[in-house]
């Protein structure tokens, strides 16, 4: 790529595909400007730092995972916290390094993520009638989802690049020899929960008991 046609948004696609392809430690302006065939110090004509490629990057990405435009204003709270957890869930699916780069402050402050938190506070005040009460019921959510998405996609963080091996916790007990002692936990591999080894409705069952959570909070 000539120098004249070296765009910010070429940069920032190709290290999307880095990390995408080998996690974040694999994304290096080096890198990037090779596979686009530039100088390195080209590319700092278009995106000053690192820390600003990887809010560019986070940006990027999230912007195709936004909250449904459609329930915004909507009062079915419960429906609209569903709905959010499931598209975070599926964003830190197909891209496993944003969930490392929402724990960095400058790419946790990506537009898309400032639009998807006002949108989750209007949910749910709804419910609160309270915009600061219904931030920390977000956060909740949040951090919810982060800790589902971890357990999800935690091997390939470790190990970028390659596949998910295995079907969960529960489902992989049946396997481990320690299970033959523990009585609970020996039934449990007896019984048919493909609810409990899948990464979505464990996630939406776990969003549920959360909302119910919330719901007794505020009843009445």
């Amino acid at each position: 790529m000539s120098e004249t046609t070296l765009t910010r948004e070429a940069i920032v696609a190709e290290g999307v595909r880095l990390a995408d392809e080998g996690g974040l430690g694999k994304v290096s302006m080096r890198r990037i400007a090779d596979a686009l065939g530039s100088g390195a110090m080209s590319l700092y004509r278009h995106v000053p730092d690192k820390d600003a490629l990887l809010r560019d990057m986070t940006a990027a990405v999230g912007a195709e995972y936004l909250y449904p435009d459609e329930l915004m204003g909507a009062p079915d709270w419960r429906r609209r916290v569903h709905a959010a957890a499931e598209a975070d869930m599926r964003l830190y699916l197909h891209h496993p390094w944003v969930l490392l780069a929402h724990t960095m402050p400058r790419a946790a402050m990506a537009p898309s993520a400032i639009s998807c938190f006002n949108w989750l506070v209007e949910a749910l005040v709804h419910l609160t009638g309270s915009v600061p009460e219904a931030a920390e019921l977000s956060l909740h959510v949040w951090n919810h989802v982060q800790g589902a998405g971890i357990g999800a996609v935690g091997q390939l963080l470790l190990a970028p690049g390659s596949s998910l091996e295995g079907a969960g916790f529960v489902a992989d007990l049946a396997d481990n020899p320690l299970v033959a002692d523990l009585p609970l936990l020996r039934e449990l591999t007896e019984v048919d929960r493909p609810d409990l080894c899948s990464a979505m409705p464990l996630l939406h069952a776990g969003i549920e008991a959360l909302c119910d959570g919330f719901a007794a909070r505020y009843a009445g």
